[in-house]
């Protein structure tokens, strides 16, 4: 017998995939407690160690004579929750026997999670549908982002009229930045001359980026101040480009499952702890989508229309970017990963896309999902009736600067410093992206001492009045808010048809040869070098 209270990592990480085959082949049978379903950084009263962040557990194995490497343990898990005096008494009570086990797959090195349902098993991920995806951009210093241009203009007019001695800890330099080391250009980004240290110049042209799920920030785009600028970000981008985002490192836990932005994402995009970003195009010219060979012409097949790429996309808005999928598959989506139910309906296929379209309008701030006809304007989405307005002007001194916001759900009034906006229903102020409340995020990097980990003394130059561009995002926010609250009903109807219906299942996928995905299509692509006449090269 062996047991251990550990670290849950090892349960589904990657890296520990051989030791979960080892224990399977060693051992005849084992048991697996989760002491943390409440996830990273759960409430204090739940923490059988306080300093610890970490998700934990309990896990027994045990061989009951010599061992038989060909058949894979009997590896059972389930959970305590509460307070810890509540864990403690669950544990006490806890026998092998116990109605609660449930029992996990049994495949060599996978996740030691809880059987997949019939249904969610007979779903694609969302890499088996659109193959090539990479993280989001690190700079690896916040400094470089604001939600104001005026403020980096200033940060960069302080850093390079710094002496030399001071620069590296304004510049946070890294293995990856240094000061006094060229950079490559990255197609895209700006352009510079020479190294960051000897850098006099203006601040290139800055421009914006998804830096949280619906918040979108400046940045200075030079590559000499970005330790991970994901080139390809950068070079496959255009003003058809869609970046869907997964998280698929941790749980989803609330919230709409995917989100999607017209903008290049950070690397914690999603819900600020990392995820991966799936481009829709493989170049800017738009010319080669990133849809697994095959998906689209068996899904035209099978619904008898044309599908396209857009169509793809906006499928996956509809049907996993609302809670109502999160509630759905609330179990399976503890083993981190989206998956998606691909309905064999021509009507609900095309409903879903009609739906969809309206979810990527809001996602990108009116930027995507264009159809005057259909009343999404290429501006920033409004409500048709009761849109939230200032009722009481947010003052725009710096004495009387914001510093907290807070909510009178009675009248339905958002107070922001001394100002108001209402009206603003409990559901948007309750809206979340997998644990982060996205109201009250926004408003942290905007208040007197903005929230965020400071990483040189140029984060300590900040906005110092709110102002009339603050306020209009605001309202930006709160009215593609509401919107997607309100659309979230007719997602989770047409969700329930969906997975009622006949499905195209990842079985149907493989006999036509969609399955498995070349390894071709997951390769980053190249840059397209085509110049003309009169372009400068690089």
């Amino acid at each position: 017998m062996v047991a251990f209270v550990c670290s849950a990592g090892f349960l589904a990480g990657p890296g520990f995939a051989g030791m979960r085959e080892y224990l399977r082949r060693t051992a005849d049978e084992g048991w697996i407690v989760d002491l943390t379903p409440e996830g990273h950084q759960p409430p204090m009263n739940t923490r059988f160690f306080r300093e610890n962040q970490q998700p934990i557990c309990v896990a027994v194995f045990i061989r009951r004579g010599g061992p038989d490497p060909d058949v894979p343990a009997r590896v059972h898990r389930t959970l305590v929750k509460g307070t810890v005096e509540q864990k403690v008494d669950a544990l006490a009570c806890l026998m092998t026997g116990d109605a609660r086990w449930q029992l996990c797959t049994n495949a060599w090195d996978a996740p030691f999670d809880i059987g997949e349902s019939g249904i969610w098993a007979s779903m694609p991920t969302v890499p088996e549908l659109m193959p090539w995806a990479l993280p989001g951009v690190k700079p690896n210093r916040t400094w470089v982002y604001a939600p104001e241009p005026e403020t980096l203009w200033e940060r960069w007019k302080v850093l390079v009229r710094a002496p030399v001695t001071e620069k590296s800890t304004l510049v946070k330099e890294t293995r990856d930045s240094k000061l006094n080391i060229e950079k490559a250009q990255v197609r895209g980004m700006g352009r510079h001359v020479g190294t960051m240290g000897a850098e006099t110049g203006p601040c290139p042209p800055l421009c914006r980026l998804g830096h949280r799920s619906f918040d979108r920030k400046w940045v200075i785009p030079d590559n000499r101040l970005h330790d991970t600028p994901r080139p390809p970000l950068w070079y496959t981008h255009s003003d058809k480009q869609i970046f869907v985002v997964e998280q698929h490192a941790h749980p989803v836990t609330a919230g709409p499952a995917l989100v999607f932005s017209s903008l290049i994402p950070d690397m914690h995009f999603h819900s600020g702890r990392g995820g991966r970003v799936l481009p829709l195009y493989r170049d800017a010219k738009v010319n080669t989508a990133n849809v697994s060979p095959g998906l689209l012409e068996h899904l035209s097949r099978r619904l008898k229309c044309i599908v396209a790429p857009e169509d793809l996309v906006a499928y996956l808005a509809a049907v996993a970017a609302h809670d109502g999928y999160t509630r759905r598959f609330a179990e399976e989506l503890k083993q981190p990963g989206i998956k998606i139910p691909l309905t064999a309906s021509r009507s609900l296929w095309r409903a879903a896309v009609n739906i969809g379209q309206e979810v990527l309008w809001l996602h990108t701030y009116g930027e995507r999902g264009v159809d005057p006809g259909a009343g999404r304007l290429a501006s920033a989405p409004r409500l048709n009736a009761d849109r939230p307005a200032v009722r009481l002007g947010i003052p725009d001194t710096p004495d009387l600067m914001p510093e907290k916001i807070w909510y009178d759900e009675p009248t339905r009034s958002l107070h922001v410093g001394d100002g108001i906006v209402a009206p603003v229903s409990p559901a948007v102020m309750a809206f979340e992206v997998s644990g982060m409340p996205v109201v009250k995020h926004w408003f942290g990097y905007r208040k007197r001492r903005p929230d965020g980990t400071r990483s040189s003394p140029l984060n300590d130059i900040v906005a110092t009045t709110w102002t009339p561009a603050m306020t209009t995002e605001l309202l930006d926010l709160l009215n593609v808010l509401e919107r997607c609250v309100a659309l979230a009903p007719e997602q989770d109807s047409l969700l329930t048809k969906i997975v009622s219906g006949p499905l195209i299942t990842v079985d149907d996928l493989v006999s036509s040869g969609v399955l498995p995905v070349p390894s071709s299509a997951t390769k980053m692509p190249r840059p397209d070098l085509e110049n003309d006449l009169f372009s400068e090269a690089d």
